[in-house]
């Protein structure tokens, strides 16, 4: 199915706020969503707000996921704010204003949970965008991430990983390409880890850290 929502207020006090599952799509258009996902359903062995996934069961073809969401905003009380796994996921958001409560703050998550059978894959499209938290990739995992027209991240990628259940999913990054256009800035808050970098050096702030591009120190930055 496609959803579209404009000017709701969504909230969800148990589950996900949103999940999509498969070649399905959701549009969100000046909405207030607010999640606080307090229980691990069905396989999931993560918390989160968003889930794109693919549980294999039938009910959904397989194919690319859509989340695409402009203004309004996204409200994350507990786990993920985003996270993405066996499945190929476009998310795209544009002046949304994101608040992640949880303690450890993770914008997003790409790896494995508890289905199997396909990859896990992402692509992040942030258009005048304000980003923070953590970005983790399992190192069988893909993401790609794009900043444009005056967009911020402020965090880190890495690929340690650990479920809510405490185990181990990954202790290592898989494939990362990150690109900022001219006017977009990422501020590192840990060292971080992809295996390609397209902009400016100078419009990474290393903040102390260091970002590694491919195992290689990249120079240049702030």
């Amino acid at each position: 199915a496609e959803i579209h929502a404009a000017n709701a207020v969504l909230v969800s006090n148990l589950s996900e706020g949103v999940c999509i599952e498969g070649i399905n799509s959701i549009e969100l258009t000046d909405c207030d969503l607010t999640a606080n996902n307090t229980k691990c359903n069905g396989n999931a062995t993560f918390l989160d707000s968003i889930m794109i996934y693919q549980s294999m069961s039938g009910d959904a073809d397989s194919g690319t996921s859509h989340f695409t969401m402009t203004g309004g905003s996204l409200t994350s009380k507990s786990g993920h704010v985003f996270h993405v796994t066996n499945t190929n996921a476009v998310i795209t958001l544009e002046n949304v204003e994101i608040s992640n409560e949880d303690s450890d703050n993770i914008l997003l998550s790409v790896c494995d949970d508890g289905w199997s059978g396909a990859e896990n894959e992402a692509t992040v499209n942030a258009s005048s965008q304000v980003l923070s938290g953590a970005v983790l990739v399992g190192s069988n995992s893909t993401l790609t991430m794009n900043l444009t027209n005056g967009s911020s991240f402020e965090g880190y990628v890495d690929g340690k990983i650990t479920n809510a259940n405490g185990e181990t999913v990954s202790t290592e990054a898989g494939t990362v390409s990150v690109t900022l256009d001219s006017t977009s800035t990422w501020t590192l808050t840990g060292d971080s880890y992809v295996t390609e970098f397209n902009g400016d050096a100078a419009n990474v702030v290393s903040n102390g850290y260091t970002l590694y591009v491919n195992g290689t120190a990249l120079t240049g930055t702030k």
